[in-house]
């Protein structure tokens, strides 16, 4: 949940602006994810289903419960649309319904598969706990990507989800600028910066990456760049010339 935003200072247009403001970045944001999200489905989507890809970003990106649900929403959308103009997106789908239908089927083997198996029949088992399922699933996964086999898949993830995170904090500094954009007139930048940072409510460890990000990018802008400091590094002088020798004749002795 966004936290609120101060606006008790702020004039009613430029409050109006702001709600315009604060849409668009929650939407590029958005977007954002979607499109790492799906990037990360592509590149893993022959070791690991769909849904579980899906689930990994989540975790990875520290998503709450809502956000979560409307990125995995807007990819399953953007993949049922494209489905049938690109041909990976099939595939993705195929496997991952492959790999649903066999974890539906791992009950099968079981002391009562025979049976079951026979009869065409399963026992209906209640849902588990979310809590319990979310274990179970990262724990399914790390099993799956521990190991020998299974190291360049996971190093493949961490370097998504470290691409994901710059692309993130690149769009985050964007969407605080336009905030300046909106509020400097009146509050002063860092303000305006913060008025960001909690209308997006930006964990702790992002806000102030950011924070420091976008005030740098405003000081290249508006700072005059920077004269040549006073003390100088000495000029590197040519090879000295060595001096002439002159040969002096001394006396004969006597």
């Amino acid at each position: 949940m966004k936290a609120p935003v101060p606006s008790k200072t702020l004039s009613a247009a430029v409050r109006r602006r702001l709600e315009l403001a604060i849409a668009v970045a929650e939407e590029r944001l958005l977007a954002t994810h979607v499109e790492h999200a799906l990037g990360l489905i592509e590149m893993v989507g022959d070791e690991v289903p769909l849904e579980t890809a899906l689930e990994i970003y989540n975790r990875l990106l520290h998503l709450s419960g809502e956000e979560a649900r409307i990125i995995t929403t807007r990819a399953l959308a953007h993949i049922g649309e494209h489905a049938v103009e690109a041909e990976v997106w099939p595939r993705l789908m195929a496997r991952s319904s492959k790999s649903a239908d066999a974890v539906a089927a791992a009950p099968a083997s079981g002391r009562d598969g025979g049976k079951a198996a026979k009869e065409g029949t399963a026992d209906v088992q209640p849902a588990p706990p979310v809590a319990e399922k979310g274990r179970a699933l990262f724990s399914n996964l790390r099993q799956r990507i521990r190991g020998r086999v299974n190291d360049d898949l996971r190093q493949r993830i961490e370097l998504a989800a470290a691409r994901t995170e710059v692309a993130l904090l690149r769009r985050h500094t964007d969407n605080a600028l336009a905030f300046v954009d909106v509020l400097e007139e009146e509050l002063s930048l860092p303000e305006a910066v913060q008025i960001y940072i909690q209308a997006l409510d930006l964990r702790e460890s992002i806000a102030e990456v950011v924070y420091y990000l976008t005030l740098a990018q405003i000081a290249d802008r508006r700072l005059p760049p920077r004269r040549a400091t006073a003390r100088r590094e000495p000029a590197v002088a040519g090879p000295a010339a060595r001096p002439e020798l002159s040969v002096v004749e001394g006396g004969k002795g006597g």
